[in-house]
């Protein structure tokens, strides 16, 4: 039933360019910059992470699959086709959360995967060593945005909810304090070699994104009606 379910949201991401051309572009972007800071000598892996994609290309990456996923509408008019032939809504909304989570998830692995390729130098990391942390920080990381950006189409008219989880995102993240545990920059930011969420370690951030992927996706399907 799941799998029924999930097969629309999932042709919106591939089929459309709402969510294809903000994915290429960010992606591009994010090479063409780091490439020119690393001609201009100030680039290593380290800076490609946390001065671009984290900043900048994790969260527009991750909002762009959402929007991509959900038609540019709100949860619930997203998953009213569905309802409309039978399908319980609530189910319909968290079948496309999913799918949004995974696509989310993807997206910033490889976009980030991608980053460690240009950026990496003599003085980085083993490659090896950086990329694979970077895909599962990247991966994890991007779950977490896709369900706090589907949460924020969830609460607002038409999806504009999500331009508003934008905001708190960034904003959040960027303080030092408690109030940035509750967004996934901050997290994000700490597992890719940043500096720590509040007083958390490394993988206390690691639960907080899958808490922050679990608590948002479910009660964004909670907000739909049946």
């Amino acid at each position: 039933m799941m799998l029924a379910l999930a097969r629309l949201p999932f042709a919106r991401l591939v089929r459309t360019r709402r969510s294809l051309v903000p994915l290429l572009g960010w992606a591009v972007f994010a090479v063409v910059l780091t490439l020119v800071m690393r001609r201009a000598g100030s680039m290593s892996v380290d800076r490609a992470l946390l001065d671009i994609f984290v900043p900048f290309v994790m969260p527009l990456v991750a909002f762009g699959v959402v929007s991509g996923a959900l038609g540019g509408e709100g949860l619930a008019l997203a998953a009213a086709p569905l309802a409309r032939f039978g399908a319980s809504g609530k189910r319909a909304a968290l079948a496309a959360s999913l799918v949004t989570c995974a696509a989310a998830a993807l997206a910033c692995m490889l976009v980030g995967v991608l980053l460690v390729f240009t950026a990496h130098g003599p003085s980085d990391a083993p490659l090896l060593r950086d990329v694979a942390l970077t895909a599962y920080a990247s991966a994890l990381a991007g779950a977490a945005h896709g369900a706090f950006f589907v949460l924020g189409a969830a609460l607002g008219p038409r999806g504009s909810g999500r331009s508003a989880a934008l905001l708190v995102n960034w904003l959040f993240g960027a303080m030092r304090g408690y109030a940035s545990l509750i967004v996934p920059y901050a997290h994000a930011r700490s597992l890719l070699g940043g500096p720590p969420a509040a007083t958390l370690s490394e993988s206390a951030s690691a639960w907080c994104l899958l808490v922050i992927t679990a608590a948002c996706v479910a009660f964004a399907s909670l907000r739909v009606r049946r």
